[in-house]
């Protein structure tokens, strides 16, 4: 019996001193993301409403709500059926703006083929849209495309790319 006493105190210990452990890390991480949330609205200087919540941040301010998520992984539902996805490579984050005036979303991608911009192009086309203005360079580029009322720019190059897509009501 005297040799499982000192087992059960070091098994003891360690259980509450993960515990403990696991306690005070969220603690500082939720600490840390309020002292983050404050800091934002306070360098907005109007009234904002900041939420950070580990990759995901959400401000909203009397001009709208903007998103910036980190964990998203897809194309996003809300995207209006007439812009066409842009499937060629990995979402790596995606910022929304929600405003009076529209929407807008920009994703980041990685591992895009070196193929996006002109299978991209030939895309938006085919879906109606007018090519305003693309440039080339090496594997990369940029592209403006219109429609209606929506506007995409792709930017694209070293096997990452940028897709900025805007939207009026």
């Amino acid at each position: 019996m005297k040799n499982n006493i000192p087992i059960c105190f070091k098994l003891v210990t360690i259980i509450l001193f993960s515990s403990l452990h696991i306690i005070f890390f969220n603690s500082c991480e939720k600490v840390s993301e309020k002292a983050s949330e404050k800091l934002i609205e306070k360098s907005i200087g109007k009234d904002a409403d900041v939420d950070i919540d580990n990759d995901k941040v959400t401000i909203k301010t009397e001009e709208g709500t903007f998103t910036t998520d980190a964990t998203a992984n897809s194309w996003p539902n809300n995207i209006p059926e007439d812009i066409p996805e842009f499937s060629h490579g990995k979402i790596l984050s995606i910022n929304t703006q929600e405003m009076e005036e529209g929407h807008g979303w920009m994703i980041v991608f990685e591992q895009v083929s070196k193929t996006a911009l002109i299978d991209y192009q030939k895309t938006l086309k085919n879906k109606g849209f007018k090519i305003i203005n693309m440039t080339t360079y090496g594997e990369g580029g940029m592209l403006n495309g219109q429609k209606d009322n929506s506007v995409i720019t792709l930017i694209s190059g070293d096997g990452n790319a940028t897709l900025s897509i805007s939207v009026e009501k």
